[in-house]
């Protein structure tokens, strides 16, 4: 590739080839057939020069350090330069994905024994310092590098609006007198472990983007107070569980997050049953539902949102919404199989899992949807026609382009008229027709809002000391009501409030997995195609099975897929439209028809990916103790990521198990 374009250029060599080097290990440029024949004459091949007497040269220079001695406040040497896949300032490599796979972020390379002496392990943070600036990037320890020296690579300079990834901040501004090259190769620096002032944290919100941010912070710093209120009096648990929660698949303890135990590991002070219902901008206060005050360095607004309501509703027994626990608890109460039917008004993920769930224990159930196809922001026609087959089949009614006229009943609600005049006998409705999002206190408080609470890369709000994160949180205009999207703005408000800057949010990855005992779908980013030649479809279609596979590419990336009927390359499509990684041959593979998973090993840990906790045993047994690891390679964990505590679980009693039996070294 780089010979074809120096063609017709002054550096020509567009006839080289990997022959010609392996045959002569180098040649002078141009190197082209019509130059003598076929390249260059190697220079000074006859052993004369341009020098007055024809022969060559030497300049000797002094053997001293001519750029700045080590001395007791900067006495490590510091050393730039570029890593294996980027050239320079990545003007060029940095567009290609595939090569910013290679290294991500910025690092220091030091000696091992140069870290003892500083107390640094392998990525922790780094101050990195001198006269003329500072420099905050992780810790890569390596014996390849000399002791006394640390490298920094070249190539990250400033990160949106900060420059600590950039190692000019630190390098020498002396020049050779003569060339004037710079002197980038030798600069003295002092490096320590990066410490941040003692803070106290007030996180508002109990849902899944605040537990993932007590997970992520702790892993990173120990020190400060980090206190939560919760609306709701129980632990973190796993709302996305509920609906096999009310069938009696799962029972509670499947579904809490964090143990009273591991709150206490975890240095929490958790606030069961008291809100917060004002927030001191001035004076940094918040105020609970109690009337007491409470004092923060950091905010983190993580309210989550409500169900939407229709309008008018009756107050009457028997209606319903599914948001958490008290909800659940109330329907399970109040349904009775033998009682008759119960609809559930929206055909979106929550409508049809639970819907689903309530025929597993044999309640007859009827889906209204306003609309004229389920799921429509997450299937294209053709993969709601199929799920629509499946429900069929699993003894479903469900009747579209239809709402609810009127509510029938007294005190207790018996049954629904629609506006098509169609009167539906019911013990109970469930309201599953969207969120809105809780940020009443944000906006009272004066922080910008609009849909949500705007937030920028870093889920900053306009208060710099307030952050918001999950259903709450609107980055560039968008709402992202995922789990996995919340988990992730967590890990990057840690993060940022531990003084890491490298990393900061671009969006998440829209993934929806819907969890419906002997179905498999799923779908990741687009399902339809944009009215734009440069997108194109990949599709496998088998109707009567049931089985449909399609792939959405935009200029050799995979942008968008549905899989139904299998989804064993959920994972691998992920990574794929997550990295915006460039596809090239492996197109021609997106769809491995008949492709063979690995069964599921005893009890099924994970639904999303099927995995079993043998197969995560087995893993382990293998060798794999680290937890984002352990998920990474059997796939537990990585769809919606409910069962992560539950792997973390088994690695642990696992690991001590093989630590007693002398099987691996822990």
């Amino acid at each position: 590739e780089h010979a074809a374009l120096t063609k017709g250029t002054n550096i020509d060599v567009s006839d080289l080839s990997y022959s010609v080097l392996h045959e002569k290990r180098s040649v002078q440029w141009p190197y082209t057939k019509a130059i003598n024949g076929y390249g260059t004459k190697r220079l000074f091949g006859d052993k004369i020069f341009h020098t007055a007497s024809l022969k060559a040269k030497i300049h000797s220079f002094p053997d001293e350090n001519l750029s700045e001695k080590p001395c007791a406040d900067f006495p490590l040497v510091l050393t730039t330069g570029r890593i294996r896949d980027q050239w320079h300032t990545m003007s060029k490599t940095g567009k290609v994905n595939k090569l910013n796979q290679h290294v991500s972020e910025a690092f220091l390379e030091i000696h091992p024994d140069d870290a003892t002496q500083r107390k640094i392990r392998e990525n922790d943070l780094l101050e990195i310092f001198n006269n003329r600036g500072n420099v905050r990037v992780k810790a890569k320890l390596s014996v390849d590098i000399k002791k006394g020296v640390v490298f920094l690579p070249m190539h990250w300079g400033k990160i949106l609006n900060s420059d600590l990834n950039r190692a000019n901040n630190l390098t020498n501004n002396l020049v050779d007198p003569k060339s004037k090259e710079p002197d980038f190769k030798f600069s003295t620096v002092q490096v320590q472990l990066y410490k941040k002032a003692k803070q106290k944290i007030i996180v508002i919100g109990a849902g899944a983007g605040a537990c993932g941010f007590v997970k992520s912070y702790r892993a990173l710093n120990t020190d400060d107070e980090i206190e939560i209120f919760s609306k709701e009096n129980f632990p973190f648990y796993n709302r996305v569980l509920l609906p096999d929660y009310i069938s009696g698949t799962l029972q509670w303890d499947s579904l809490v997050k964090m143990s009273d135990a591991e709150e206490y590991d975890y240095n929490i002070k958790m606030h069961r049953g008291i809100s917060i219902e004002n927030i001191d901008r001035k004076n940094k206060i918040v105020t609970d539902s109690n009337g007491q005050t409470h004092f923060y360095d950091v905010l983190l607004m993580a309210m989550g949102s409500r169900a939407a309501m229709l309008r008018d509703v009756p107050a009457m027994q028997g209606i319903f919404t599914m948001r958490n626990r008290t909800d659940a608890d109330d329907f399970k109460s109040h349904v009775d199989p033998a009682n008759g039917r119960v609809v559930i008004v929206g055909g979106g993920l929550l409508g049809i899992e639970l819907a689903a769930s309530l025929r597993e224990v044999n309640v007859e159930v009827t889906i209204v949807q306003r609309i004229s196809r389920l799921m429509d922001r997450q299937l294209d026609p053709l993969g709601s026609q199929l799920l629509h087959e499946e429900l069929i089949d699993k003894g479903v009614d469900i009747y579209y382009n239809d709402e609810i006229e009127r509510f029938l009943g007294d005190t207790r609600t018996s049954g629904i008229r629609l506006k098509s005049g169609l009167i539906i006998h019911c013990q109970a409705i469930v309201i599953a027709i969207g969120t809105v999002p809780n940020i009443e206190i944000a906006k009272a408080s004066g922080l910008d809002c609009q849909r949500g609470v705007v937030v920028n890369e870093y889920l900053q709000t306009n208060d710099p000391d307030i952050f918001a994160i999950g259903e709450i949180a609107e980055f560039n205009q968008f709402l992202y009501g995922i789990t996995a999207a919340a988990e992730q703005q967590a890990e990057i408000v840690a993060r940022f409030l531990c003084g890491d800057i490298s990393k900061y949010y671009s969006g998440s990855l829209l993934m929806n997995i819907l969890k419906m005992h002997g179905t498999e779908l799923c779908s990741l980013g687009i399902v339809e195609c944009p009215d734009d030649p440069a997108y194109e479809e990949v599709v496998f279609i088998d109707k009567a099975k049931r089985y449909y596979k399609k792939c959405i590419i935009y200029n050799d990336k995979l942008v968008g897929a549905i899989l139904i009927g299998d989804k064993s390359e959920f994972l691998e499509f992920r990574n794929l439209i997550e990295n915006k990684m460039e596809l090239s041959e492996k197109r021609l593979q997106l769809l491995r028809s008949g492709k063979t998973a690995e069964p599921v090993i005893g009890k099924l840990v994970c639904s999303c990916n099927n995995v079993g906790e043998g197969n995560i045993v087995n893993k382990i047994k293998e060798g794999c103790k680290d937890h984002l690891q352990l998920c990474q390679v059997t796939g537990a964990g990585m769809g919606c990521g409910s069962c992560r505590p539950e792997v973390k679980a088994i690695l642990e009693a696992n690991v001590n198990v093989l630590k007693k039996d002398n099987i691996v070294e822990v």
